[in-house]
């Protein structure tokens, strides 16, 4: 049962959403107007707080949401509303709202709301009392999101191996790490290791280790990143770039616990849970041939999904919040203006989170003061910007062909992306969703240097 605040002025959609939650055992004060709201907030706690937006004749919702944020910072504050827009949700929600429901609201979706806010405020006070070293990690208030860190968090115990899918720059690596910090084996390493960085005649011992003369250049015995990760998590990222001379021997470690290393009869037994990510359709891949499907069925014992950025943009004001707070500078308080949020929440991003990352830390390389505003996303690409999409327009205009204008596209796109990692190429085929050696392939044909 929670304590709700409710404030609507309308006196049948009070009444009537009153009943609703009442009927599901909640207690529910009701308010006609953001003053009796406040007189409200200062005598009693609440859990929930369920407000109208359009009180008065103005958007009176967004003061009490300012005034719970201040008064009840622990409350989960919800925004209902027949006005939705994207101007109205982006500063609901920067001003610290929960979500927003867009009337008309039916008494199981209102419930359901609440329901999801309460589980929402008991997951962060659990946080807050835990030694948890991720918290902040795999951050929104998303349905989405918040479906991906259940399952994590329910999943992470067991043991099992998880196979976690997704676009390039969801987070993969993130909820890995995210998984290993709630696991028995929290204490132990966390491996990653990139699968499509790693040159196929040299994969089988850097996975698996090699004895010392095994081959030229092998002086010392060695293990291997199976065994470094003995005790603790292995984390193949990309699996499905792994060659399959080495998709078997990996078969081996999952089924009997033991590695061999390069140039050894001997088998050493390993206590290692493998955590797998892809940004591939591996069962498509194994109608292809190019996974084995016995490995393929042995990593996806617990699948999870990783939501792209465009199916949660809600939780894009925390994300930048958070990532601001990560990578500003020291001695300085960024802050995006509402202008330039609006806007963020309209780019595609279709680097997901890495992408939005970069775009703030070039906001925040650019500015002049403490105040990101929208004109530093110029030029960085979605409307208007030099990421528009092709058109015939443009191809006449600039006297291109179309192999000559998709050539430049794809220059300019290697380019930006080697820029936002260093000239790390491994760093920026991750950015560009290719394999390593698909983008080596790229800068040999476009005539790109990596600096």
């Amino acid at each position: 049962m929670a304590t709700v605040l409710l404030v609507e002025d309308d006196r049948n959609a009070r009444r009537l959403m009153t009943m609703a939650l009442e009927s599901r055992g909640h207690a529910v004060t009701a308010c006609e107007g953001p003053a009796a709201a406040s007189e409200a907030l200062a005598a009693g706690r609440f859990d929930v707080v369920l407000t109208d937006l359009r009180m008065d004749g103005r958007d009176a919702g967004l003061d009490v949401v300012r005034e719970s944020r201040q008064r009840q910072p622990a409350a989960r504050v919800l925004l209902v509303t027949a006005y939705a827009s994207a101007d109205t949700a982006v500063e609901a929600l920067k001003e610290g709202a929960f979500d927003y429901l867009t009337k008309p609201v039916s008494g199981e979706e209102l419930a359901l709301a609440v329901e999801q806010a309460l589980a929402d405020a008991t997951g962060a006070e659990a946080a807050s009392e835990g030694p948890d070293e991720d918290e902040g990690m795999l951050i929104g208030r998303s349905p989405a999101i918040r479906r991906v860190r259940e399952r994590l968090a329910r999943a992470a115990d067991k043991d099992f191996t998880i196979l976690i899918s997704g676009e390039s720059g969801t987070g993969k690596e993130v909820a890995a790490r995210f998984v290993h910090s709630r696991s028995r084996r929290r204490a132990g390493p966390f491996v990653p290791v990139h699968c499509g960085a790693i040159p196929g005649e040299l994969f089988e011992a850097e996975l698996f280790g090699a004895a010392r003369g095994a081959f030229t250049g092998a002086v010392a015995d060695r293990a291997g990143l199976v065994e470094s990760a003995d005790g603790g998590t292995l984390f193949l990222d990309e699996v499905g770039e792994m060659p399959l001379s080495i998709q078997v021997k990996l078969l081996r470690v999952l089924q009997d616990h033991q590695v061999r290393r390069v140039g050894e009869s001997a088998e050493r037994r390993v206590d290692v849970r493998v955590i797998a990510a892809t940004n591939r359709d591996l069962a498509e891949e194994v109608r292809q041939g190019r996974f084995r499907e016995d490995l393929f069925y042995r990593l996806n014992v617990v699948p999870v999904h990783m939501p792209p950025l465009r199916q949660r943009r809600e939780d894009i004001p925390m994300l930048a919040d958070a990532l601001i707070a990560r990578h500003a500078p020291r001695g300085m308080r960024p802050r995006l203006s509402e202008a330039a949020l609006v806007r963020l929440m309209r780019l595609p991003l279709p680097g997901n989170v890495r992408e939005l990352e970069n775009l703030l830390q070039r906001m925040m390389a650019l500015a002049e003061g403490e105040v990101l505003g929208p004109e530093l996303l110029d030029g960085l690409g979605g409307p208007g910007g030099e990421g528009e999409a092709l058109s015939l327009a443009r191809l006449r205009e600039q006297d291109l062909n179309l192999d000559e204008a998709l050539e430049e596209m794809e220059r300019r796109l290697v380019r930006e992306a080697l820029d936002a990692s260093g000239g790390n190429v491994t760093r920026a085929a991750e950015l560009l969703g290719v394999s390593f050696r698909s983008l080596r392939y790229r800068l040999k044909k476009l005539g790109v240097k990596a600096t």
